[in-house]
């Protein structure tokens, strides 16, 4: 078998990343999604999603590459090359894009690649990838409901109770206008609290900007993130993510020795090497992979390794499309212990109409995990072709 196709595919919608300033639902990046489709000679296809800056992603796939090897386009490194040779190929995008790559959006694009090859992997075995990647120790995981936060407590408690009534054990406030105002931040997290009562968990994820996520400013001081852990563990957070700026590794370290509350994060890490010292320095009590970022399933196959010897937990960030939710759900059922999924419940029209899945809850607030060849989601070709831009 052979890879005959490497195609980045555009596509453009028509609403923006926004928080709700009312109960209403907030939206994910609704405005471009990078969707990365690799062909065969057998006719099996791998999907994946990436998010990242998609109308560059789309040069970095399959634009022009240069004579001298580091400086390749990945299509062109791919093509002709057996699928099922995913570790072998993985090393090749890395060296083969090394002078323009390494991290950013060139890893985006081989996560999702890397995403690719490992469903037709699955589908040329006739199995689920958790099967393929040594066999699934659960058929459903906890969900929890990923949104933003509102701007008033009333707000807060209304979409806590929404969540509630869907059947959600578990939710997650992220950023929106966290940061802005210290007094109101506490006022917006007693109010959930509250909606969800005792015996749900609440999570919160700051941003790791102190101002909001709007305009880019100054870093949270040592002491500020400390303040900020003592003050949500009076609400019994489960954790608190992804408040610190991703390279600072030593602020990590020295706020979860010192934190009431557990520490999660790892989202914006990728490669084995990076996750290897985060987890190393004991960074964090729960790691959080992104397989669209940090090296696709490859990486995050190892990253579980690490957190089981580590003895900490691993939860795939996956807020983006029912693509990552499904290979989000493979890992898991992997894994020696989960805890959950997130669950994208912010997803724009643009994000929510690439894929289809039945990913609903069950009466404890758990989502089933497929079974089927591969990851056990498709995508809407009809959707696609009506919002394909390039």
């Amino acid at each position: 078998m052979r890879i005959t196709e490497v195609e980045p595919i555009l596509l453009r919608g028509d609403r923006a990343y926004r928080a709700a300033a009312g109960a209403e639902e907030a939206t994910d990046n609704g405005d471009w999604q990078l969707l990365v489709r690799v062909g065969t000679d057998e006719g099996l296809t791998g999907w994946a999603d990436a998010e990242t800056l998609a109308p560059a992603a789309v040069a970095i796939i399959a634009g022009q590459s240069m004579g001298i090897m580091g400086f390749r386009t990945l299509s062109e490194l791919l093509i002709g090359e057996n699928p099922l040779d995913v570790e072998r190929l993985w090393d090749k995008l890395y060296v083969g894009s090394a002078y323009y790559g390494r991290r950013g959006v060139a890893m985006q694009c081989l996560s999702a690649i890397d995403n690719c090859l490992w469903s037709i992997r699955a589908q040329a075995a006739g199995m689920s990838l958790a099967r393929l990647l040594g066999g699934r120790r659960r058929d459903r995981i906890t969900a929890y409901a990923s949104t933003l936060f509102r701007e008033t407590p009333e707000a807060m408690e209304e979409a806590a109770r929404g969540y509630v009534s869907r059947g959600f054990r578990a939710v997650k406030f992220g950023w929106g206008v966290f940061g802005e105002d210290p007094g109101r931040d506490r006022e917006l997290v007693a109010a959930a609290r509250a909606a969800l009562g005792p015996d749900r968990h609440l999570l919160v994820d700051p941003g790791w900007y102190p101002v909001g996520w709007k305009t880019p400013g100054p870093m949270r001081s040592r002491r500020q993130a400390e303040a900020l852990c003592d003050w949500l563990a009076d609400y019994d957070v489960g954790w608190v993510e992804d408040f610190i700026h991703p390279e600072r590794f030593d602020e990590y370290a020295y706020v979860r020795a010192r934190s009431p509350v557990p520490i999660a994060a790892g989202e914006q890490v990728a490669t084995i090497w990076d996750f290897q010292r985060f987890i190393g320095e004991g960074c964090v009590d729960v790691i959080q992979p992104d397989l669209s970022r940090c090296g696709g399933v490859s990486v995050a196959t190892k990253v579980a390794g690490l957190a089981e010897q580590a003895g900490i937990d691993l939860v795939p960030h996956s807020w983006l499309t029912h693509l990552l939710t499904g290979y989000s759900l493979q890992l898991i059922a992997t894994l020696p212990r989960a805890r959950f999924v997130e669950f994208n419940v912010s997803q724009s029209p643009l994000t929510a109409g690439i894929a289809r899945a039945s990913f609903a809850l069950d009466a404890d607030g758990a989502v089933p995990i497929p079974d089927s060849p591969g990851i056990g989601v498709e995508v809407d070709l009809d959707f696609i072709r009506a919002h394909r831009v390039n």
